[in-house]
């Protein structure tokens, strides 16, 4: 169970097709999505908001390397590891996971097959 919870399949994004949108292979409908910049699983309801929210653009990783995934709706945030949490983040600003510390490695991904 825990190996299909880590594992997404990547989709066409919900608010823009150019760019992605990360759905549970263990839950079908539920989605990677931001609130409040912190990213949770949820269930798509359909809504504008939503698809924003689940949305994110892969750009050349911000470390040199990989992929960092550019939130549709807040272009200057990318998602980011932070303190064992995943946010949507910038360079620097004022939120404590914003920190510049680390930030082009910890929003850099590394793309691989699925773990399960």
């Amino acid at each position: 169970t825990d190996k299909s919870d880590a594992t997404w399949i990547v989709r066409a994004g919900l608010a823009n097709s150019s760019c992605v949108s990360f759905e549970s292979a263990n839950d079908p409908g539920q989605f990677l999505r931001h609130y409040n910049y912190e990213l949770y699983i949820a269930q798509n309801d359909g809504s504008t908001v939503f698809s924003q929210d689940a949305t994110f653009c892969p750009k050349t990783g911000n470390s040199g390397t990989g992929t960092s995934f550019q939130s549709v709706n807040y272009t200057s945030k990318y998602i980011r590891h932070y303190d064992y949490t995943v946010y949507i983040a910038s360079d620097g600003a004022s939120n404590t996971w914003d920190s510049a510390s680390s930030w082009a490695d910890d929003t850099s991904w590394v793309v691989s097959t699925p773990w399960a």
